[in-house]
């Protein structure tokens, strides 16, 4: 596609005929680079995700002028609107914009027909060949007119020279980065601040965005993400409802960072946060293979957990553990467990990806550890109620390692007096459980103890729930002979 710059004018762009543009499209694409191109930046890489996703598009190539003419008529019909001006723009993104006539004074000249004027202005703007290189796109020299916070976020002002690395008065940004930066309004979600999902590869931007953009088609307005307060909260919702239909390895190299920032004349924030690529894969597993696990885990993580009819409520409102754990790479392993009711809150299959992918634990080592806390179920299962009951409680309450090594020893005494064959295990079995895994925080000997209760839970959790309530039964009957035999 041949650029549209200094031999163009703004009139020959908008009165090309369709099939004057589908030909030149087709004649350039051997010789020329494409009109707009993956940055690497996320406010450009989000405009140019609005042209793809308005014009039906996967790939900045494939775009026309007249997918790119469409956009500026749609973009410039939205932002002439009070609600998107002065209430959006305005106030979160790009303050006193002239080019998008944000600013408050320009409320009677703001038109869509002016504001498609400024856009178009974008694209045809000359190039200056001794004007530096554009510091976004590395294609382009940047325009000689000063580029403030004004017109593209978080940049800074006028008149601080040395706020920008080139010591110069403005940023070093090329017109068509600037173009891109004013249609990613129209893919970003609006919580309390404006929320930017950068994803590589490139296409999981688009799975990530249409969203906005579909919301805008329905109501005009920008997305307000379903009402999410909190932007990792909104992110796994997505994360699960993408992974459904997405293959795992799609996502082997796959990177996520979220930039949630405001930019008004109150001031400039901006917080960045980093989806682990392990995190990334699972997710999307558990969305795939275990659901209705994930959301047990979930519900763990707030301080109360919620009912069913709570449980939308709380995703949207309230900061999650799991979801701060799982960025901050610390272990959700104990959320695998609901340790009240003594059974698992997932699978076994989703428990043994979170540990091999995540905390990185060998799978052989996953598997002995699975055979050792069967082995212990044969064991305690032939126990009475009461007393199966106690030796797990031992271990759930086992803080301090020589605890840990106690439980092991109770139960290779239960085995003997059982008569149950076979050691529960050998000496070199027993080293490698309490230390064979570092101090790690993830990998350690409470990462094992988690892995035997998972599976003496999922085994056991019918006897254990009788065993329980009949404890309470006769601590209810205790307490009432005391109570009488003191009358």
């Amino acid at each position: 596609m041949k650029e549209i710059g200094e031999e163009k004018r703004s009139e020959e762009f908008q009165t090309k005929s369709e099939d004057q543009r589908t030909h030149e499209v087709q004649t350039a694409s051997d010789d020329a680079s494409p009109l707009f191109t993956w940055t690497g930046h996320p406010f450009t890489d989000a405009g140019l995700v609005a042209l793809l996703l308005l014009s039906g598009k996967e790939k900045p190539e494939e775009l026309t002028e007249e997918d790119i003419e469409d956009a500026i008529n749609f973009a410039s019909r939205l932002y002439a609107r009070k609600e998107w001006s002065s209430g959006y723009i305005h106030a979160m993104m790009l303050p006193n914009s002239g080019i998008l006539m944000a600013n408050p004074s320009m409320a009677k000249k703001r038109t869509s027909e002016a504001i498609k004027k400024n856009l178009i202005g974008l694209l045809s703007e000359k190039e200056d060949p001794c004007a530096p290189i554009c510091e976004i796109c590395g294609r382009r020299h940047a325009r000689t007119k000063p580029v403030y916070r004004s017109d593209f976020p978080l940049i800074g002002t006028g008149g601080v020279p040395n706020y920008f690395p080139s010591g110069k008065d403005g940023a070093n940004i090329c017109s068509h980065c600037l173009f891109l930066a004013q249609m990613m309004p129209l893919v970003a979600y609006r919580l309390s601040r404006v929320l930017i999902i950068h994803a590589h590869p490139y296409e999981l931007m688009l799975e990530f965005h249409k969203e906005a953009i579909d919301d805008i088609k329905k109501s005009e307005l920008a997305s307000t993400a379903r009402d999410f307060k909190r932007p990792e909260n909104f992110l796994f919702e997505k994360l699960i409802e993408i992974g459904t239909n997405l293959e795992l390895g799609k996502l082997q190299n796959a990177s996520i960072a979220l930039y949630y920032f405001v930019n008004n004349n109150q001031g400039q924030e901006m917080e960045v946060i980093y989806i682990p690529n392990p995190v990334l894969r699972f997710v999307a597993f558990a969305a795939r293979m275990d659901r209705a696990g994930w959301r047990n885990i979930v519900s763990m993580g707030w301080r109360r957990r919620p009912s069913e009819e709570e449980f939308e409520d709380f995703k949207k409102r309230y900061p999650n553990n799991v979801y701060s754990k799982l960025l901050s790479g610390e272990s959700i392993l104990p959320y695998f467990l609901d340790f009240q009711n003594r059974k698992v809150n997932a699978s076994w299959r989703l428990l043994s990806f979170y540990c091999s992918e995540v905390l990185g634990l060998d799978k052989e080592a996953l598997e002995f550890i699975k055979g050792v806390a069967d082995r212990i179920v044969e064991t305690v299962e032939k126990l009475p109620d009461n007393k199966l009951s106690r030796r797990v409680r031992e271990l759930e309450k086992a803080e301090k390692l020589y605890q840990f090594e106690g439980f092991f020893i109770r139960v290779e005494k239960d085995r003997q007096e059982l008569g149950i064959p076979g050691a529960l295990m050998s000496f070199d079995d027993f080293a490698r459980i309490l230390t064979g895994y570092g101090e790690d925080l993830n990998v350690s000997w409470k990462t094992v103890k988690s892995l035997l209760l998972f599976r003496i839970y999922e085994k056991l959790h019918d006897r254990l729930m009788k065993a329980s309530a009949e404890e309470v039964e006769a601590e209810e009957d205790e307490e009432e002979f005391e109570e009488g035999d003191e009358e």
